[in-house]
Parts: C-alpha cells; structure tokens; sequence
C-alpha cells in the first residue's frame, strides 16, 4: 500500500479560505487557534500518521484482533501506537480543559480526524468511540462521573465505547431486552450486546462502556430505555481499576473490512450481572445515547473522507508510475496520460474535496452552536448541524464506497489483488454506509425529522444562503465560473423543488416521503457539494487573478471544481425526478411480490 501523505495544503485552504477559522478561533470557551497554529498541529499530526499509524494498516489487516483464553489481543504494534498517540496528548484535542482536554474547537478536531482516518481507520475508531463517549458524560453525566472518567478517557488512560446493538433488536432500539436492576447505588446490568466495536482490546487498563437498558418498571418501546455508564474493571475510590466486573467478550465477529478493530459480541451480568451506574434520569437513556450516536454519526462521515482520501492518494501514485502503452515516439507511457484514467482521477478528487468541505463546515457549526454568545447564532447553527449530520453521514460514506471502489479500478487487475492494499481501503470502507444507522435510516431521518421538525425551515435557509451566493459568482466574467455557475442553479433549482414536493408528501402522503428519502439525501449531498465546490472557485480564480499564493494548487482547484459542476451536478436533474415521480413506484410492488 502507498504510504499516507498529510494533503496540508489542502487542508489549509479549507480551513482558512472556504470554511472559516478565523471566526471560530474568536469564540469564547476554545482555545484560540490560528491557521499557523493549525498547521503546526496538523504537521505533527502528519509526520506521526505517516511514520506510525500509516505502516500498521496493512498489518492489521493481515494479522486483526484475536480472543485468546477470554483476552482480546490487537495486531502487532497497535498497543504501542496507541500508547505514543494518548502519551503525545491526541486523545485530550478538543476535550474539556478543566478535565484535561486542550479546548481545541471541533473544526480542528476534525481535521486531525481527517488525517488518523486516512493513515489508519481501524486505529482511528478505537479514538472515535472514546470521543463521542467523552461528549455523552460531558452532556449527560453527573459531577462525580464526569471527574471520575472524564479525565481518564481524555487523558487515553481509558477507552470507551458504545453497548447498543442486541441480536434481536438491530436498528430497532426499542425491542432491547437488556434490563438493569437496582442494587443499592448501583444496578446489576444484565444482557448480550453484539457489533460493539473496540468492545474489549489489549490497549488500555480499562474501558468504559455506555449500555441501553431496561429498568423493571421500564414501559415497552424506546420510551423505556435508561442509559448506564458499566466500566470493564469497578474503580476503586481513589478512582483506579480494581474488581473486575461482569462484563466479558463471548465472541469476535469475522468481518469483511477493518480487522484490525475488534468487533464482539459481549456478555453483560453472566453471573452476579454488571454494576452499572445510571446517566441522566431512568427511562431517559435513548435521548441521552442520541448525543453519543449523532457525534458518531458525524464521525462516521469524517472517517469516510479520510479513507477516501488514502484512495486518492494510492491511485494517482499508481497512475503515475504504471506504465501501459507508448506515445508517438515510443517512449513508455504512464496511466495517467489516459483521458478515462483523469475523468476517474478527477471523480475521485472533486468528490472527495466536497467532503472535506460539508465535513469541516458541519464542525463549524458545532462549535459556533456551543460556542456563539448571542443565541440567536447558536440556534441557527444547532439546526444546521441537526439538518447536516444525516447528510454527512450518508453522503460521504456512500462517497468512500464510491471512491475506494474507482482506486481499484484505476489498478485494474493489481487493484483486485491483496498485496497492493487497494481492495482493503475498499472492504474497510464499506462498513461505514451501514454504522451507525444505516444510510437508508439516515434518509429517513432527514426527511422525516429534520424536515418534518420545523417544516423545512433549515433546508429552505440553506438553499436561499446558496441562492444569495448566486450574486458572488455574477460578478466573475471567468468562462469556468460561468459554467459553474449555470449549473449549480439548475442543481439548487431541482433540490428547491424536491424539498417542497416532499414537504407536501410528508402531510399528505408519508409513505411516498419515505420512499423518495434516499435519493432525495444524493440530491442534497450532490448540491450541498456544488455548493462549497463553486465557493472554492471563486476563491481560486482570485487569487489566480492576484497572482497569491501557489498558482497551480489554485488552478487545479479551479479545474476540479469545473469538474464537478459538469460531471457531478448534472446528476442532480435525475435524482430530483428519482426522488419525486421516482418514489411512486416503490408502491407497485407488494412484499410478497418480490
């Protein structure tokens, strides 16, 4: 597998040109951090990605995690990386300080997962997991259970992990039969969980698990649902592992992609049951676990752009040095000089550029949502991140599967082989489509709830903030921005009409709102993509025209932005009609007719 290359230049841009880090570093609450600080950061970010995490990916999937006489052992070299990642203070980046944490905003933050994801998905998730716990116990815990793990999981002396998923629950949250009864102080939490990721390793003395369930007096459905924070090994009062608890891995699942992460089956109270203590009220578990699950959710998409990114990476390194053919002087050719080889090159980096941008405009909002000190901007932005979170998700991890799949493509035969690691960047990837809620549940979502909610406020705010933007391009006289501009309002236009159309359906006729979720979701991924593609076109073509900065980074953003608005937003005429008339044809067929 090639080696990862930190993108900072690319990186930079967004953060300091599309996106906005200026205006994040001015809010009260964050440590202030300037784009040269940013790079500083993302520098050492870089060089320890590369030299450590990188090289370990194959190897973990090779070697996975195995579970030997009831202990979970990790690949070769993935407890040492991980003791120099929380050693070098990773794991405490955008944590609280009074627990430990740096205080760094999300947008940072992000960026630094923009960069684990890429050298090493399956190391990242273990770091995933423990960071939408911390924001679980910071929202929802209590003063003692947030200084007793807090500055634990902060400081990477602990993990954490999510306890959700029953064998006969699955995405139905509310058919979990895990119950918890109270003991004293405490409650004997017994039950199995599977697919629980980084749910027992070798890396750590002790990992904290947030577990759904059921207390006696608990009512059917998700409405009866309490939340328990259940750690590995009981701390003693001085807040250092002590019993073990009843908590066990049964059983490792044998999975298509990220071996290297191990996914069990756990077992929950087998004997005396689980101690387990209560977050947030009882029956109140579900809302609480939405916090972890939608900062999950986020992450998710973030690690379908870093893994995209690796892609990239891989395949323009192999289409530079293939050589296949000859040119009219018989000098051998590389790949790359093939037009379809650039069409698909081109796919893969405009794609994957919009990503980054929705990823890192998403955290924006998160921090100005907690952050802003008027309440007007931070509910604006709360809405925001509510309206991008399911599109974040589903979009960019439907873009890896995409991107991934198109970097064996470019290998041809090679990318079908092991060795060269293209078809493993494809297996790791596919997982993240179904984590988390499915993308199809993730359609669901922002149809029925997000605009449900409020009648399409959010949606319809973002899509007049692109229309107003239609003012900024008219001002080029640029041939590129011209084109880019003709398109993207033909692809805001479809994603006006299909956001009406199904806010009619969804008062009138739910059931063909729900159908028409999954393309309507490609359409706003699509659009919101133009959206920050044409916005970076702008910004190229000026300081193209102002002779600032790296002309050719700037020109060949130019170019794949064209790219995009004439590949990519063209698409959005076809899934406005897929998800309008399209969705009446999911009715023909009966259940039983297929």
């Amino acid at each position: 597998m090639s080696e990862y290359r930190l993108p900072h230049e690319e990186i930079r841009f967004v953060l300091e040109e599309l996106i906005g880090l200026k205006e994040v570093a001015k809010l009260p609450g964050l440590t202030s951090v300037t784009i040269e600080d940013a790079s500083a950061i993302l520098d050492q970010a870089g060089r320890f990605a590369s030299e450590t995490l990188a090289p370990l990916n194959q190897i973990g999937d090779h070697e996975g995690a195995a579970l030997e006489n009831g202990i979970v052992r990790t690949a070769s070299g993935f407890a040492e990386a991980y003791k120099a990642y929380s050693e070098a203070g990773w794991c405490a980046s955008a944590g609280d300080p009074s627990y430990g944490g740096q205080g760094l905003p999300r947008l940072i933050n992000t960026a630094l997962f923009d960069v684990w994801n890429a050298a090493n998905l399956a190391f990242a998730l273990c770091n995933t997991l423990t960071d939408s716990a911390t924001a679980l116990l910071s929202q929802h815990g209590t003063d003692e259970q947030r200084n007793l793990y807090l500055t634990r999981l902060l400081s990477g002396e602990w993990t954490g992990a999510m306890a959700m998923t029953e064998p006969q629950a699955g995405s139905d949250v509310g058919a979990l039969s895990c119950s918890a009864q109270p003991d004293g102080d405490t409650y004997r939490v017994k039950g199995q969980k599977i697919f629980i990721s980084w749910g027992d390793h070798d890396l750590t003395n002790n990992i904290v698990y947030l577990v759904l369930a059921r207390l006696p007096d608990a009512p059917s459905g998700s409405k009866g649902i309490s939340l328990f924070v259940v750690p590995k090994f009981v701390p003693d009062k001085n807040g250092n592992p002590s019993a073990r608890n009843d908590v066990a891995c049964i059983a490792l699942e044998n999975k298509l992609g990220i071996h290297a992460s191990p996914t069990c089956i756990m077992e929950f109270g087998a004997n005396e049951g689980a101690l387990g203590w209560l977050i947030g009220g009882p029956h109140r578990g579900l809302a609480a676990m939405f916090t972890m699950m939608n900062s999950a959710r986020l992450a998710i998409g973030h690690e379908g752009l870093g893994i995209a990114e690796r892609a990239y990476q891989q395949a323009k390194t192999y289409a530079a040095e293939r050589l296949q053919g000859h040119d009219r002087d018989g000098k051998p050719l590389a790949i790359i000089n093939f037009p379809d080889v650039r069409r698909m090159l081109l796919s893969m980096k405009a794609r994957l550029e919009a990503m980054r941008a929705l990823c890192y405009d998403a955290a924006l909002s998160v921090d100005f949502a907690a952050h802003h000190p008027e309440e007007a901007t931070r509910v604006l932005h709360d809405d925001r991140v509510a309206l991008l979170t399911p599109i974040v998700k589903a979009w960019c991890t439907d873009g890896a599967v995409e991107v991934t799949s198109t970097n064996i493509q470019i290998h041809g035969g090679a990318g079908y082989i092991e060795e060269t690691g293209a078809a493993q960047l494809f297996r790791d990837a596919r997982i993240t489509p179904i984590y988390e809620g499915t993308n199809g549940i993730q359609a669901l979502d922002l149809v029925r709830r997000k605009l449900g909610s409020d009648d399409g406020l959010a949606m319809n705010a973002l899509i007049e903030e692109m229309r107003q933007f239609d003012g900024a391009l008219s001002t080029s006289d640029d041939g590129a921005i011209a084109a880019i501009r003709g398109r993207f309002a033909e692809a805001r236009a479809a994603l006006a009409r299909t956001t009406h159309q199904l806010l009619n359906d969804l008062r009138n006729d739910p059931d063909r709102a729900e159908a028409a979720a999954t393309p309507y979701l490609e359409l706003a991924g699509t659009v919101l993509g133009g959206y920050y593609m044409a916005r970076s076109a702008l910004i190229a073509k000026e300081n193209i025209s102002m002779k600032t900065g790296n002309t050719k980074f700037y020109q060949a953003k130019l170019a794949t932005a064209l790219f995009y608005a004439e590949s990519i937003l063209p698409k959005s005429t076809a899934l406005a009609r897929a998800a309008t008339g399209g969705a009446d044809t999911v009715s023909y067929m009966a259940p039983e007719d297929f």
